[in-house]
């Protein structure tokens, strides 16, 4: 016998119930997808800003922050155009740091929007983003930008205004959305970040350069014939350094180990320094001990203390016949490799009191017969492509 009723049968739905469920589940599927593009556009700005901070956070060079932030910009957003013009405090202008594609700005090889004269500026002062339809562009801008719809934000510290980011042309062919204009605040907070900790390290960079031309200057009072060595010795070694390609952080740390290469002789009797005659075994001993010196001297600046290996070993020899700790080769470091070659060069076409100067094509060429004995041979080779087109 069947244990099923007509009544006890699954019920169905009818046409009216049927539709109004698949409208329910339409507007939930509508509104999924409006969640998932909303978590999707967020996940982009947080990636964005991640990858920002990660690259930019360290960064001491305020051109290449400007440089690596506007081409983050450009990828994220598709824009054809992405410019950051920051403010000269000195003429209240904005002036073009960093752009890609093409400038959205006039006037030079850095564009710069005058004080009080746009709508750029006036984005600046009100410290609030703003959307340029083309027409407004159009009375901005010249060129192949000046019809294309723009976002310009400011870049703003707790303290101070910084500038303007300007994006323009989006490669779709679309407006900026609201979202986009988030997304590019955001990135201009993190850019106002690291404006700040590039402006402040350099700042403290200028204080060090500063303290060792003042110590340089000390030691250049002490004698006559040492006057100006430091700097000599300072401006070929900063030339040597850019042959090789070394980066700026690192010509900032030539500059002040130029400078401060000699500080130990302060210690050395002026008698010695002023000899008039040839100076004896002994003597040469005791002068030598200006490089150890010198990093003793200079030990107790925190500051300085990644400059101490060039000064003490200024005088090593590539083969490791120098002074004071007879390394040899790459043991040496590079900072002191440089070095040796400059403050060599500028010995030799210096007066001393008990010799006259070399010719400087005979120094040059001391120099390079002296390659990979008593010098680095890459070294020497970067100094002969800065003799060869430079005139120092």
């Amino acid at each position: 016998m069947d244990n099923f009723t007509e009544s006890q049968s699954e019920p169905t739905l009818n046409r009216d119930d049927a539709g109004s469920l698949l409208l329910r589940l339409a507007l939930a599927e509508h509104k999924l997808s409006l969640t998932t593009q909303r978590l999707d556009a967020r996940n982009q700005e947080l990636a964005a800003i991640r990858r920002l901070s990660e690259t930019v956070g360290n960064e001491r060079q305020i051109t290449r922050l400007c440089e690596t932030t506007a081409n983050e910009i450009a990828g994220t957003l598709g824009a054809s155009s992405v410019a950051i013009l920051l403010l000269d405090e000195h003429t209240g202008d904005l002036v073009t740091a960093a752009a890609t594609g093409e400038p959205p700005a006039t006037g030079g090889p850095r564009p710069r929007v005058k004080a009080g004269d746009g709508l750029l500026w006036q984005v600046l002062k009100s410290g609030r983003p703003l959307h340029l339809p083309g027409s407004a562009a159009a009375r901005q801008f010249t060129g192949s930008l000046a019809s294309l719809a723009g976002l310009a934000v400011p870049i703003r510290s707790r303290h101070k205004q910084l500038g303007v980011i300007y994006a323009c042309g989006k490669q779709d062919g679309r407006d900026f959305t609201a979202g986009e204009q988030d997304l590019l605040c955001g990135i201009a907070n993190q850019a106002a970040v690291a404006l700040d900790n590039a402006t402040l390290r350099h700042g403290v960079e200028n204080l060090y350069v500063g303290i060792a031309w003042s110590f340089a200057a000390a030691l250049d009072a002490k004698s006559a014939w040492t006057a100006g060595h430091s700097k000599r010795v300072t401006q070929y070694a900063v030339a040597i350094a850019e042959e090789l390609g070394l980066e700026p952080d690192v010509l900032t740390s030539v500059q002040i180990c130029g400078l401060l290469h000699d500080i130990g002789k302060i210690a050395v009797p002026e008698r010695l320094l002023d000899k008039p005659s040839t100076i004896t075994h002994e003597e040469h001993r005791l002068i030598a001990l200006h490089a150890p010196q010198g990093a003793k001297i200079l030990e107790h600046i925190d500051s300085f203390q990644p400059l101490l290996p060039g000064i003490r070993h200024h005088h090593e020899r590539w083969d490791g016949r120098g002074f004071p700790d007879r390394l040899q080769g790459e043991r040496i470091p590079l900072l002191a490799r440089i070095l040796a070659v400059a403050d060599a060069y500028d010995a030799m076409t210096s007066d001393r009191p008990y010799r006259k100067r070399r010719a400087r094509h005979d120094a040059m060429t001391e120099i390079e017969r002296c390659s990979g004995g008593q010098f680095d041979p890459r070294i020497v080779k970067a100094f002969i492509e800065v003799t060869g087109n430079r005139i120092f």
